[in-house]
């Protein structure tokens, strides 16, 4: 069995989804569902529960305390924005982070990624975007796959991590030489596995382009900005300390005001910080 045979196979033998989610999902699908239903679900995981009301008083969503119950959380963020958050915790809590190895801290993976999940929400928010309920969540994993590497193919990983201190690269350069496929397909491979929505599976897959052709995708484009701003802030640590210039197509899809992006960084630094110690301590 070859490295990516081994990576495959390793998702393949995964859970299909956290059974919360799951749940959450089937209740969400049925027109008959009601948000006493849902949060009786939810309430039935007395550590996400916490958590989700946590996070949902967090300034990052400007309630600030005036949620008290997951029934309150539900009704002011939405049923799929809650799901949504269940099941970030929910993964996280699923990959240790405390597993670390050369190079590759996994609490500074997920404080990345949770950055980029903030930044993304925030774009998409001053890009005009009426439906947010997966911009945090695609910000999230949109670097899922690095995780899988580190996870089923650790020692390989070393590798390409030493790739990265060596040569300056970005990480995805050295994925590519190592294994021959690079973080953003493995990861599409695990959405796709758990049956995540189109649209971040997308996302995920594209975030390095910022665009899926012939379309104006603000999610894709939002990641993709998202990722770029969460490494220029040293928010987390993404494998790599370069930092790419952004397609500049995005900003056609985007159209965000002028000074919006540079105005948003005070806001976006002080809900990463309150938003990691939330979802990354136990």
């Amino acid at each position: 069995m070859d490295i990516l045979e081994k990576i495959l196979a390793g998702i393949n033998n995964l859970p299909t989804l956290p059974t919360i989610y799951s749940t959450l999902s089937e209740a969400i699908e049925d027109p008959n569902t009601n948000t006493e239903k849902l949060a009786k679900i939810i309430s039935t995981d007395q550590v996400s529960s916490l958590k989700i009301l946590k996070v949902a008083n967090s300034p990052f969503y400007g309630f600030n305390g005036r949620i008290d119950n997951i029934t309150q959380a539900i009704l002011y963020l939405g049923f799929r924005e809650v799901k949504n958050i269940v099941f970030a915790i929910t993964v996280i809590n699923f990959f240790s982070k405390d597993k670390e190895q050369s190079r590759f801290r996994p609490v500074e993976y997920w404080a990345h990624s949770i950055g980029v999940g903030i930044a993304t929400r925030m774009i998409g928010s001053i890009a005009n975007e009426n439906k947010l309920e997966n911009y945090f969540l695609a910000g999230i994993f949109h670097d899922i796959g690095k995780l899988l590497f580190s996870e089923f193919a650790q020692r390989e990983y070393s590798k390409v991590l030493e790739i990265v201190a060596r040569n300056n690269c970005l990480i995805r350069e050295a994925e590519l030489e190592v294994f021959g496929i690079e973080h953003s397909k493995v990861g599409q491979i695990l959405s796709e596995k758990w049956k995540l929505p189109l649209s971040i599976q997308n996302a995920i897959y594209h975030h390095h382009e910022g665009i899926l052709e012939q379309t104006k995708d603000k999610l894709i484009a939002s990641v993709h900005v998202g990722d770029i701003i969460a490494r220029a802030m040293k928010l987390g640590y993404p494998g790599d300390t370069l930092i790419p210039e952004p397609n500049i197509k995005v900003w056609e899809i985007l159209n965000v005001p002028d000074g919006a992006i540079k105005a948003m960084k005070k806001s976006l630094r002080s809900d990463f910080e309150q938003t990691v110690r939330l979802m990354l301590v136990d």
